[in-house]
């Protein structure tokens, strides 16, 4: 009997269930509008707090004023005052990225039946100088052409001038006239609750571009873990983010900037929201960062070459950790930092750099302000002992792979362990994981693995059958796993009853949040 699974990574928790997987689907098949009411002029579905149609463009009129005849509306955070001078609509522009190319997707011929074509990305932008305007790199990564598109039919081409990796902020250069740049809020902090307004344009070609604007509270702060940058701080808002907003600002009632909306790009599309009311804003400061970061030549920046997450009572016993240990080292990535100073999977990560490993957002922050180099102290408990390592910052590689064992076990959530013979054989299987639900077994052996795309041939699909009878085999195999969109890999695996089973994985490349 054959046993078969499928497994997707995603924004919430780094993996995402076979739902969200079909709302993704629907999204990238239908259109992606949220479901809710119709638009009067075109039928096409709407989120309810829609105040436009981003399908024909029809003006959606108003909710009903309330019971006392005043319209209902968010009341700006103590210490911020009603919006006063330039409205910072003036700023926002239109971003048009050609880019005219396929990818290379297991996701796109499962799904659509074919190759993605990518033809036209749209999305918003808003001036930070004279000349120069900030974006969400997924709108333009890639781009054979960039056109920034403003009020009143004016035009320009734009240049990239770089993009902020960690941050996923997109820099652009462009003689086009905007209003004066917003200003980006330092103080006060924001506060849930608060009124928020997104502003962009809505995704087509429609002529003269109007920009929009969207109404809403902050309903979150510090969302993090989210799968779409390696450093992640992000505001949550009900105001709606619809397809074209990615890189539009998000605005307090003062008209300064607390965030720029950001988004998962699938294909042509950017996911902007998993739901109605989740719509995710890279955090103000973030931006500055990455505005400090370009104005300084784009220096390289540090990592330690780990990934940590919560300590579960399971993972206490099994590495033999105190039950005050909170956090533990789960990936090592290979010849990293961490790596070179004796960092293991299964440490309990206890400080780093002298900052409570709890606190992920202070770590990021002050990782982010370091230089390759530096040697931070990490402490850790290994079993029961308490060891201080130190680790000297390497420069971040532009794309950070794991070991072939270790990416199964990150995909997949089987541990591989090489048996007397040179064979690989399932050490464990992590409860709830995409093996877990395929019913692979303690003991079963790895015996091959089909590889659908590879970054080499990226042009032809390269599916083939390919030994992975040894760690080194898997690891020379396993590289061909990759495509520029996404990771596909099929592992055959035989139980000690002879019983022979397949492992599908498919995942979509977001980077990882390592630090």
């Amino acid at each position: 009997m054959r046993r078969v699974t499928q497994s997707l990574r995603g924004p919430a928790t780094g993996r995402i269930t076979r739902r969200a997987f079909i709302v993704m689907t629907a999204a990238l098949v239908g259109g992606g509008a949220h479901a809710g009411n119709g638009c009067p002029a075109c039928g096409a579905p709407l989120d309810e707090r829609a105040r436009f149609c981003t399908s024909c463009g029809r003006k959606i009129d108003p909710p009903a004023p309330g019971p006392d005849g005043a319209a209902a509306v968010s009341a700006p955070a103590p210490g911020v005052a009603p919006a006063q001078g330039p409205d910072p609509a003036a700023a926002v522009v239109q971003v048009v990225a050609a880019h005219d190319r396929d990818l290379t997707s297991a996701f796109g011929a499962i799904v659509m039946g074919s190759t993605m074509r990518i033809d036209t990305i749209f999305g918003s932008a808003f001036a930070v100088a004279p000349g120069r305007f900030v974006t969400d790199a997924a709108v333009v990564a890639g781009a054979r052409s960039i056109t920034l598109r403003a009020t009143g039919g004016r035009s320009a081409a734009a240049r990239l001038a770089g993009i902020d990796p960690l941050l996923g902020v997109a820099f652009l250069d462009a003689t086009i006239e905007a209003g004066p740049p917003p200003a980006l809020r330092a103080a006060p902090p924001v506060r849930a609750g608060e009124a928020a307004s997104a502003i962009g344009y809505p995704s087509g070609g429609r002529d003269p571009v109007v920009p929009a604007r969207t109404s809403g509270v902050v309903s979150g702060l510090h969302r993090m873990r989210a799968g779409l940058r390696p450093i992640e701080d992000y505001i949550q808002t009900d105001a709606a983010l619809p397809d074209g907003f990615a890189g539009g600002p998000l605005v307090d009632a003062e008209g300064r900037v607390i965030g720029m909306a950001t988004g998962l790009p699938i294909g042509r599309r950017i996911i902007m929201d998993a739901a109605p009311g989740l719509g995710l804003s890279l955090a103000a400061p973030w931006i500055e960062r990455a505005l400090a970061w370009e104005r300084e030549g784009r220096p390289a920046r540090p990592w330690l070459g780990l990934r940590h997450v919560e300590a579960d009572a399971d993972t206490r016993a099994r590495h033999h950790l105190d039950p005050e240990v909170r956090w533990a080292i789960d990936l090592v990535f290979t010849d990293s930092p961490a790596a070179r100073a004796g960092l293991r999977r299964g440490d309990g990560l206890v400080s780093v750099d002298g900052l409570d490993a709890t606190d992920l957002l202070a770590i990021q922050e002050r990782l982010i302000a370091a230089a390759p180099g530096a040697t931070w102290p990490l402490s850790i408990a290994r079993g029961r002992e308490r060891l201080t390592l130190p680790v000297t910052l390497g420069p971040r590689p532009d794309r950070p792979r794991l070991s072939a064992i270790d990416t199964l076990l990150l995909y997949g959530g089987l541990e591989l362990a090489p048996r007397a013979d040179g064979g690989l054989v399932v050490a464990r299987v992590q409860p709830g994981s995409a093996a877990a639900a395929a019913k692979v077994r303690t003991g079963d052996q790895l015996l091959s693995i089909l590889v659908k795309k590879d970054l080499a041939n990226a042009e032809r699909n390269t599916a083939a059958w390919r030994p992975a009878r040894n760690a080194a085999e898997l690891e020379k195999n396993l590289a061909y796993a990759w495509s520029d969109f996404d990771f596909f890999v099929v592992l055959k695996l035989r139980a000690k009853d002879g019983d022979r089973s397949t492992l599908p994985l498919l995942e979509l490349l977001t980077p990882g949040n390592a630090l």
